[in-house]
């Protein structure tokens, strides 16, 4: 009887710990996919997708699908050929990770160099491509569902999440599930099954005469419909997990951004945590010092204005023929905040090749 408790008791304990060990090498495997996404899904070419992992399914409008589309990690597929992409949820028998980038031109004119929008699909998301097979040539994915799954849900890092980034010097329109929304130059955008996130920029979202906005270092909590509708529960400051989330995922695109030629991105830390969802706890959490260092490696490191108060959203290269009303109308913000935030000395001198803090 004894040694019938004992294995008992010993299956019991060895159970638990090997529960334990997947919960926690979750992280790593998502963070491995990171990595195999930055590597192998370079060069990647405007109005073009890659997908980076070995777990993601699509639907071609090509009807039968290709029999070779998107069968081996670092495959690419122009985006007018597709009608959906869906990397897969994380796997812990494999220990596989579904990440698929998307580099998508919207409404950028093709003379504007650089980067397009770039979307990052992770785990159990779905995006569909909502605009007309016979128009994708006018932009494919400039509107798109996001249709997200249940996920992993004793893994923080693996949820099915949506990350866009747009370009630092232009402002981007998109359908983003059935809502008409505005990105500011610069927006970092991720959103999971249960929050909205802004990173970096603001959004504004327009439905008839109605208008909501929301800012930098700002989440939504939020639930969506099996028909894709947003439906809004709250809103409130960014969280500490929010916030890592963040990092995470711009190291991931500057390394892209490297590999592409393009200009790295930062996000910078608010003042203090707002409470983590689920929690008991209403009382904000101050922003330790050591986050505040720019994620990968930055040209500069966020600047502050003298009066201190000043955060940087975005990096801005001056380009020959710019004034500060040209760059302060394209950021949405004013020439007299650019000159606090830069002490500037004379408004009506800057230099290409400057780099510039935009405010936020």
């Amino acid at each position: 009887m004894r040694k019938r408790i004992f294995l008992f008791l010993f299956f019991i304990t060895c159970t638990v710990a090997i529960v334990h060990a997947q919960v926690s090498d979750c992280s790593g495997d998502v963070e491995t996919a990171l990595k195999s996404v930055a590597e192998l899904c370079n060069p990647l070419s405007r109005n073009a997708a890659c997908y980076g992992s070995k777990t993601v399914d699509s639907v071609t409008f090509d009807n039968p699908r290709p029999a070779d589309f998107f069968t081996n990690p670092g495959d690419r597929s122009e985006l007018l050929k597709l009608r959906e992409i869906h990397p897969q949820p994380l796997s812990l028998t494999d220990n596989s990770f579904g990440v698929a980038l998307l580099n998508v031109q919207a409404n950028v004119p093709n003379t504007l160099p650089g980067q397009a929008v770039i979307f990052m699909l992770m785990g159990d998301a779905k995006l569909t491509n909502e605009v007309a097979a016979d128009s994708q040539q006018q932009g494919a994915f400039q509107s798109f569902y996001f249709l997200p799954g249940p996920g992993k849900k004793d893994c923080y890092e693996a949820e099915p999440t949506l990350t866009i980034q747009t370009p630092g010097n232009i402002t981007v329109n998109m359908m983003f599930n059935g809502v008409d929304t505005e990105f500011s130059p610069g927006t970092l955008l991720t959103i999971t099954p249960s929050v909205c996130t802004i990173h970096r920029g603001n959004i504004i979202q327009r439905v008839g005469t109605d208008k909501a906005s929301l800012l930098s270092n700002q989440t939504v909590d939020i639930h969506i419909d099996p028909d894709g509708k947003v439906n809004v529960d709250d809103l409130r400051d960014i969280s500490q997990n929010e916030y890592q989330r963040g990092l995470q995922i711009q190291t991931t695109l500057n390394k892209v951004a490297v590999a592409n030629g393009w200009s790295e991105q930062l996000i910078t830390p608010p003042r203090a945590y707002g409470a983590e969802p689920g929690s008991t706890s209403t009382t904000a959490t101050p922003a330790p010092e050591a986050t505040v260092a720019p994620v990968a490696t930055v040209a500069a490191t966020p600047t502050t204005a003298a009066a201190g108060q000043a955060i940087c959203i975005a990096k801005h290269t001056v380009l020959r023929g710019e004034t500060l009303r040209i760059i302060a109308l394209e950021y949405h913000t004013t020439i007299q905040a650019l000159v606090t935030a830069n002490n500037i000395t004379n408004p009506n001198l800057i230099l290409p090749g400057q780099i510039l803090c935009i405010p936020g």
